[in-house]
């Protein structure tokens, strides 16, 4: 062979492996599907805490393994990196694909996905961590650590109501003991942290609302419920307090002696005196629509809306389409969460509204959620707990009549 030939040959070796190095991504392929096993870049922690959360930007991907049968695998830094750069439906696509490959992907982007989550709670702002959230859960619905993330963060916002919300919902999905020890923990510090905080600021009534709340989506404990029954007697409801305490004492198996000497104790401190029930007490109608009784309410002091009574809504809601009917002054927007409905898990806008009115009844200063979903006909949206907790309410079936006091 010529020295020319050999010299043309070896010019052409050196261009090939050039384009080949520029077309393999450098540190961005997984393990083969074909090998053994998959390690995954990061352990998913057992326990979410705002205060132990890694720097998610520092985190470096594993070396990629000596053989790769091809350059098109799936690339847990590409994976992070649509994550980095909020492209949150281009990442579940990308993430779907991998598992399309091989299911085992989801051993390595699974744990990506809720160490990126964990950044989030610290470094994004509230809206990111929403999106990507809606995006997740909008497929994997039941996907038990995004939806313990989620609650975590509705803790932080100070939004207890959604977070008992969030945990019901992660509840009915937890098939595995170790799951259902994960919510029932996660309830325990939403509860705690809540109860502690209100307490401070000594405001009973939202305190009292919560774990009216919890009770009503079946997230209470007898504990829970004890507690509930010592604030109705700090706010002077006396006769659901004994009727409570009562209720507890009946299931009470004695083997605490604790326990029912707690709740002897309790009792003894209802007042004999009795309570002044219809004190202020007014009456507004309603509409039986159905099982559930439908409302008008006013809005801003210039818009009437029919809500149906919801006592499972954490916040008043509206639908999309009754919200954008209404004037728009005196709403101001406030954020956007995530919400449990009917329908699963949405996301909504929450908006305040200057004033809403039930009949003589006022209250300044109220949220209420925007959501898209089709309302019933006649129907604006639903007045939900955090309108109803400032009031000792009960509905008269026979006479159509909402019965509200203030507390």
């Amino acid at each position: 062979m010529s020295l020319a030939k050999i010299f043309c040959l070896l010019l052409a070796g050196v261009a090939l492996g050039w384009l080949l190095h520029d077309a393999i991504p450098i540190g961005g392929l997984l393990q083969s599907p074909a090998s053994p096993a998959l390690t995954p870049a990061i352990s998913s922690p057992r326990y979410f805490s705002a205060g132990s959360v890694a720097d998610f930007r520092g985190w470096q991907e594993p070396a990629p393994p000596q053989e790769l049968e091809s350059a098109a695998l799936p690339s847990a830094e590409r994976f992070r990196q649509l994550l980095m750069e909020q492209r949150f439906e281009m990442a579940l696509a990308y993430y779907e694909h991998a598992l399309s490959v091989d299911d085992r992907y989801q051993l390595t982007l699974q744990p990506i996905l809720e160490q990126y989550l964990l950044f989030c709670l610290e470094q994004c702002s509230g809206g990111v961590f929403v999106e990507v959230v809606n995006v997740w859960l909008d497929t994997y619905y039941q996907d038990i650590p995004v939806l313990l993330l989620l609650a975590e963060h509705q803790r932080l916002q100070r939004q207890p109501e959604e977070a008992a919300s969030t945990l019901q919902l992660a509840a009915t999905y937890a098939y595995q003991t170790d799951q259902e020890e994960k919510v029932n923990a996660a309830v325990q510090r939403l509860v705690q942290t809540t109860d502690d905080a209100l307490s401070r600021q000594e405001s009973w009534v939202e305190l009292l609302g919560f774990y009216e709340y919890l009770e009503t989506i079946d997230l209470d404990t007898q504990e829970f419920l004890l507690r509930e029954a010592v604030l109705y007697r700090v706010l002077g409801e006396t006769q659901r307090s004994q009727k409570l305490l009562l209720a507890l004492q009946q299931r009470d198996s004695k083997s605490n002696a604790f326990w029912t000497a707690t709740l002897d104790k309790e009792l003894s401190r209802i007042s004999p005196l009795p309570e002044k029930l219809n004190r202020g007490r007014r009456a507004i109608a309603v509409t039986k629509r159905g099982d559930h009784f439908l409302v008008e309410v006013t809005l801003n002091r210039m818009s009437t809306v029919k809500l149906l009574i919801d006592t499972g809504a954490s916040l008043t809601t509206l639908s999309l389409a009754s919200f954008a009917d209404l004037p728009q002054a005196n709403f101001i927007y406030r954020d956007s969460r995530m919400f449990n409905t009917a329908g699963g898990l949405t996301r909504g806008d929450v908006y305040r509204a200057s004033s809403i009115e039930l009949g003589e009844m006022q209250l300044s200063d109220i949220d209420i959620a925007v959501i898209d979903y089709p309302a019933a006909s006649n129907v604006d949206g639903l007045l939900g707990m955090n309108i109803l907790r400032n009031y000792r309410f009960e509905i008269n079936q026979d006479d159509s009549l909402l019965y509200l006091q203030p507390r």
